[in-house]
């Protein structure tokens, strides 16, 4: 009987303990932090390291596979408003893409616009190999294409009348007059833009979400996603040829 008397009282008991104990705040009261150099004298551990041994050669030696040959040096600095790497980055992506965004959406993409500051490292002349796609392009941007107004279209023209910067275009001619923000000419595909006509652009979903200040991207007549990083479609077109070629055709110049 006595410990039956008990057994609820305990329950109880226990029960508040625990209550509360939940409702007990609980604060930080020191953060200790300690800094690890990751250089030549940190100690390997060889446990570790002869376990990802095999991963990390397997890794090495895709990477480093030749794909194919590149004929010169391109880089994003050898002309004013234009340059090789961005000329052939801008129509990697249009070749690579157009099928797949036609077959998904039975359209055409009308030109192509990157960023300068996204082409991070060159292509050397010599073998071209997986690791150079990851070394131009080390983010995971994807491509997309954005459906621009004529008022859109014109705001991305003033912009890179402002900027006079060589971006990554393709499919579309400017002539900009030197030292203002006036563009003489604007073509795309060979043909005027015209007012009132809507236009489907080729972009990667960083500036198609206003990076770069490209604000014009933003609230688009419609969002395309084609599901295709930028990477995979420079590496998927080195795999397609066996040699890179490119050259720089005045898509964007200084009016005469």
């Amino acid at each position: 009987m006595h410990f039956k008397f008990y057994k609820p009282l305990l329950s109880i008991l226990l029960f508040t303990s625990i209550y509360a104990c939940k409702q007990q705040p609980v604060s930080i009261s020191k953060v200790i932090a300690k800094q690890q150099k990751i250089d030549s004298t940190a100690i390997t551990n060889t446990a570790i390291d002869s376990f990802i041994a095999p991963f990390r050669d397997h890794l090495n030696k895709t990477l480093d596979a030749t794909l194919c040959i590149a004929t010169d040096n391109f880089t994003k600095n050898d002309a004013e408003l234009e340059s090789t790497l961005g000329n052939l980055m801008a129509d990697i992506s249009l070749q690579q893409v157009q099928p797949v965004f036609q077959k998904r959406y039975n359209k055409k993409i009308d030109f192509v616009l990157l960023n300068h500051g996204g082409m991070r490292a060159p292509i050397l002349k010599g073998a071209v190999t997986a690791r150079t796609a990851f070394e131009v392009m080390p983010f995971e941007n994807e491509l997309v294409v954005a459906e621009l107004s004529y008022q859109k279209i014109m705001e991305l023209v003033s912009y890179l009348a402002k900027k006079q910067q060589a971006h990554p275009v393709s499919n579309i001619q400017l002539s900009m007059v030197k030292n203002t923000n006036k563009v003489k000419e604007v073509t795309i595909n060979g043909h005027s833009i015209k007012e009132g006509k809507s236009y489907l652009v080729l972009t990667t979903d960083y500036l198609q979400e206003g990076g770069d200040s490209m604000n014009f991207f933003e609230n688009p007549i419609q969002l395309y996603k084609t599901d295709y990083k930028l990477r995979n479609a420079l590496i998927d077109y080195f795999k397609s040829v066996d040699t890179l070629k490119v050259q720089l055709d005045k898509r964007m110049s200084y009016a005469k």
